[in-house]
């Protein structure tokens, strides 16, 4: 690969990652904490691209006139087309990982222990995959007889209705999916709805649901059901 070449593969990277970011499709495929590390990166690459395609310029002087004239010119295409990705970053956005495009959660035993009390509050909010790690591994029992509020896609499971949320530890490529089952009178409400529909549930989780005869999915009985648009970032974290 010529060195012209290169550098303006760095720069074209270096402009694919920066128009990810503005655009926010970074968030499709790593967490939002990562952003000031890609910005970074976009900036050193261009930094870095500019530098180099600048000093090559300044070396070559008039030979570089010279060199194209003698033959290279069918270079010159191969290089533009380095450009199609950027295009597509810039205008084809891809989706998140959907439920079936993410990993159930692994089944192994938890570690149990103790968990900081939930907030004082008729219903807190809980993030899904903290409702479901507080039921498979809180020794202190803080869900029991408790009302939270929990949000996030339905998935129709074997005549039942489980609700869902894609959770990324890193990035997309680690994408697992959390779920609850839903159950009582709420959970008729939310069965009637077509799967992946965005809700908003208030229940309580039954206690020792969440076993390994189960998959650690915990049991939630719902009380309560309200249609929610889907959020712009749908990942949990």
């Amino acid at each position: 690969m010529k060195r012209e070449t290169q550098n303006v593969l760095v720069l074209l990277l270096g402009l694919g990652v920066g128009v990810m970011v503005v655009k926010g499709a970074y968030l499709h495929y790593v967490k939002p904490s990562l952003m000031p590390w890609l910005l970074i990166a976009a900036a050193l690459l261009i930094a870095l691209a500019l530098v180099c395609i600048v000093r090559d310029i300044r070396s070559s002087g008039i030979q570089t006139h010279e060199t194209h004239d003698d033959g290279h010119r069918h270079g010159g295409g191969m290089v533009w087309l380095l450009l199609v990705p950027v295009v597509l970053i810039a205008f084809v956005i891809p989706p998140p990982i959907e439920a079936n495009g993410a990993a159930p959660v692994a089944a192994a035993q938890p570690h149990r222990r103790a968990f900081a009390a939930l907030p004082a509050e008729r219903a807190p909010v809980v993030s899904l995959p903290e409702a479901v790690m507080r039921a498979a591994t809180d020794s202190a029992g803080t869900l029991d007889n408790h009302l939270i509020t929990v949000s996030g896609f339905t998935l129709i499971r074997d005549g039942g209705v489980d609700l869902g949320r894609v959770v990324i530890v890193c990035c997309a490529a680690d994408a697992q999916l959390a779920r609850v089952h839903l159950a009582g009178p709420g959970a008729t409400t939310a069965a009637g709805y077509p799967e992946d529909t965005w809700l908003r549930i208030e229940g309580t989780v039954v206690p020792g649901s969440a076993s390994a005869a189960a998959s650690f999915v915990p049991t939630m009985t719902v009380t309560d059901v309200t249609k929610i648009d889907r959020p712009a970032n749908t990942y949990a974290y």
